[in-house]
């Protein structure tokens, strides 16, 4: 513990000090027991099928706020660049959801990193996914080349 009156750290921890923090944690448990204690960031990314963006779902600790945000990396001789950036929430049972744009006409083969980090010291998650064809094979795709 850190005694700001010394300015210096302290070790000694008093009865009543301990008392009082027994009972503004208590109501706290009490409540919260019928939902789950989530302490560490859990992310999922899949791009979406008929656009150009990636949907990211996970779990993290409630009632903070959440900066989801997809990179690309072009090359090691190029930086890092950000294509998108969202502030989300997570919802009573510590989940949240999103979607992330991608630039439209976006490359194909381009890997784009995925990151979700909490404004406080939880640590973030990260996955990364290739930026493919933002629809699945149409019949017009499958005409054989001949009749091109």
């Amino acid at each position: 513990m850190y005694d700001a009156a010394t300015m210096h750290v302290s070790t000694r921890l008093s009865i009543p000090f301990l008392a009082a923090m027994a009972a503004l944690v208590a109501p706290v448990t009490a409540q919260s027991s019928s939902v789950p204690r989530v302490t560490r960031i859990t992310l999922i990314a899949t791009r979406v099928v008929g656009s150009e963006a990636v949907h990211v779902t996970g779990t993290a600790p409630a009632a903070q706020p959440l900066e989801a945000a997809l990179y690309a990396r072009f090359s090691q001789d190029l930086p890092t660049v950000l294509l998108s950036r969202r502030i989300v929430s997570t919802d009573a049972a510590c989940r949240y959801d999103a979607t992330l744009p991608i630039a439209p006409a976006f490359f194909r083969g381009a890997i784009v990193t995925v990151f979700v980090r909490a404004f406080s010291d939880v640590a973030g998650a990260s996955a990364t996914i290739t930026v493919a064809a933002p629809n699945i094979p149409a019949p017009p795709d499958d005409i054989p080349k001949s009749v091109h």
